[in-house]
């Protein structure tokens, strides 16, 4: 079966276009968990990335206990680090703008999002940034893509969803039923194979964000832009 045109890039945000100059408070979190570092970044991601303290307020609460923290050993003086765009990162972002409209997807605590407006950083390239903490899904949740696909009038098979995350990213798109472009510069492992193997046509390798975007440009037919966009 071939992909749907592609009517929409989704961009994961950290250790795809840039990098956080400090510890985030997931990395602090993962640090004080009893769990194995895997398990605990992906507890994590699935309650505190997906978390608005504003609206929750036993949010932290929870977060510890699936972590099997102790409340009181919450980083409450945690200081978001500043987040810096690579080079070359907003020259891609507005050649991928040339050819489809272009969304920021990405999983990231309200703590660390405080001290960068990511949307001011790309703009005026972006038509939204939708971080998890807002849309209360976190990758590789389907519903995190399929909300932003639904905020911008598009099916999620019509979203090309773009990171360097087997785990959240690649299959976050896959599970939602989008595409996913999978930035990564090692080769893919045997557990990576069976699950391209798996959705043929529908995941495409690259080393790093110059290919994404070369790829992009290839494959998705210019478009007129005329998307239906809702903020969240």
């Amino acid at each position: 079966m071939s992909a749907a045109p592609v009517r929409l890039v989704s961009l994961d945000v950290g250790y795809t276009l840039g990098e956080p100059s400090g510890t985030t408070l997931t990395q602090r979190l993962v640090g004080l968990s009893p769990l194995p570092a895997r398990e605990a970044k992906r507890v994590a991601q699935r309650i505190l990335h997906a978390l608005d303290p504003r609206s929750d307020a036993t949010g932290t609460q929870t977060v510890c206990a699936a972590l099997g923290i102790a409340p009181s050993d919450f980083p409450h003086d945690h200081r978001p680090p500043s987040f810096a765009l690579w080079p070359g990162a907003v020259e891609a972002v507005a050649r991928i703008a040339g050819v489809a409209p272009v969304v920021t997807l990405s999983n990231v605590s309200h703590w660390d999002e405080q001290e960068t407006d990511v949307a001011a950083l790309l703009a005026p390239h972006l038509r939204a940034h939708h971080p998890s903490w807002q849309l209360g899904f976190a990758k590789p949740d389907p519903a995190a893509v399929q909300t932003v696909a639904r905020l911008h009038g598009r099916d999620a098979t019509e979203v090309l969803h773009v990171g360097d995350s087997l785990d959240y990213d690649v299959r976050g798109a896959l599970a939602a039923g989008a595409q996913a472009l999978w930035i990564t510069s090692r080769p893919p492992s045997a557990e990576a194979l069976r699950l391209l193997a798996e959705h043929p046509g529908r995941v495409t390798v690259v080393p790093d964000l110059a290919r994404a975007v070369e790829r992009i440009e290839q494959t998705v037919l210019p478009s007129t832009h005329t998307i239906r966009s809702t903020t969240p």
